[in-house]
């Protein structure tokens, strides 16, 4: 995929999150009465996963402000197999860089940087990273709670997000 396709795809995941947080401000008060805090900037949560893993939570409740979804960043080192598992989210992995093996109910797929995988809720998934290299992958769980059953973040360094500034002129 060209350079000008992931940058398509991003804006587009982008814009998919920007209409539901401005679908879910502009619905007014949540259960308890009361507004969604959220944190407009964020540069995330830095933490160490299972070996060869490397975690970049970007959003969820507790910068969104929901759970409609989670954002993360992960690197898995060369060489890594990640048993089967299921999730109860739908999982959507883009492939940033490196190669991706994705297993999902039994049929193989090997993605390249520009690509997504699916995992529905319930699907059997494996994750493989070939030898040659590391992949980092960009992963959205919607609704949001797989990230704090895979890891505990907790004791991750959060990442300083540059102060809130003003517009360019």
């Amino acid at each position: 995929m060209r350079t000008s396709s992931r940058v398509l795809l991003a804006s587009g995941v982008l814009a998919f999150m920007s209409t539901v947080l401005a679908a879910d401000d502009h619905a007014g008060p949540n259960a308890s009465g009361m507004k969604h805090k959220y944190s407009y900037a964020t540069a995330g949560v830095i933490t160490e996963g299972g070996p060869g893993e490397s975690w970049k939570i970007l959003l969820d409740k507790s910068n969104l402000g929901g759970n409609e979804l989670e954002l993360a960043e992960l690197t898995l080192a060369a060489g890594t197999d990640v048993a089967s598992h299921t999730h109860q989210s739908l999982e959507i992995i883009y492939v940033l860089s490196g190669t991706f093996g994705h297993e999902v109910n039994g049929h193989y797929y090997v993605l390249k940087p520009g690509m997504v995988g699916v995992v529905r809720p319930g699907d059997h998934v494996r994750h493989l990273v070939p030898k040659e290299g590391d992949a980092k992958l960009l992963l959205i769980w919607a609704p949001g709670g797989e990230a704090k059953r895979i890891i505990d973040y907790s004791k991750g360094t959060p990442i300083e997000a540059l102060p809130e500034g003003k517009a360019p002129s």
